[in-house]
């Protein structure tokens, strides 16, 4: 059974090491058939490879082996590395960003409370205070100090619910600051997110679907 197998596709090749067998000879084989591959002309373009290991991780040290291999044959390029597993560090952030978080105590001036994830607010923010989440916030209960959503640089998320009476609202590293002359927009059943000019705007609730898709399109 062999531990390499090299298939040749559209946008380059695909190179597919078995995750059952043994690493270093997966790679002896490896650097075989790249010797077979009657590569060596610098006039030659270069090939593009995609490197897929299954259910096998790799290391950084086998990543650093695997790269070694290639740069011998500078007429092949890796392209990617492709596993069909994650690494458990990768995994724990995805599961800390996505999990709702909610408050229903009272945040009192001089208070700073940070959350992974979105949050659900149902307390009361005193004038002062500050609550921060890497997603998004959801308020239902009082706010009157400063409300952050996507620290410190999600631009894809938004503050909805009851924005009356809060001091500021921050979106990633843009703040908006309530004055006499926006305050009016500053209201319950309302959402605020980054426009397409990375500043931040204010739009009726009913409209959050359509409006928050096509913002994080633009994150992508």
């Amino acid at each position: 059974m062999n531990n390499v197998t090299l298939k040749g596709s559209k946008d380059g090749y695909v190179m597919i090491i078995s995750d059952q067998g043994d690493f270093s000879n997966s790679l002896k084989e490896l650097k075989k058939l790249i010797a077979n591959q009657n590569v060596g002309s610098s006039e030659e373009e270069v090939i593009q490879v995609t490197i897929k290991t299954g259910n096998r991780l790799l290391t950084d040290e086998q990543v650093k082996e695997l790269k070694t291999s290639f740069a011998e044959y500078p007429e092949i390029e890796i392209k990617s590395i492709d596993s069909e597993v994650e690494a458990k560090s990768s995994i724990e952030k995805l599961i800390k960003d996505s999990q709702m978080n909610i408050e229903a105590g009272i945040v009192r001036s001089g208070q700073k409370l940070e959350y992974d994830g979105d949050l659900l607010f149902l307390g009361t923010l005193h004038e002062g205070a500050h609550i921060s989440a890497t997603g998004s916030v959801f308020i239902i209960g009082d706010v009157h100090g400063v409300v952050q959503a996507g620290f410190p640089d999600n631009t894809g998320v938004a503050i909805c619910g009851n924005l009356t009476g809060a001091a500021q609202l921050r979106i990633a590293d843009v703040i908006e600051i309530a004055t006499e002359d926006n305050a009016d927009k500053f209201k319950n059943n309302s959402f605020a997110y980054l426009d397409d000019l990375h500043t931040i705007n204010v739009e009726d609730i009913q409209n959050y679907r359509e409006i928050i898709k096509d913002s994080r399109k633009r994150t992508v």
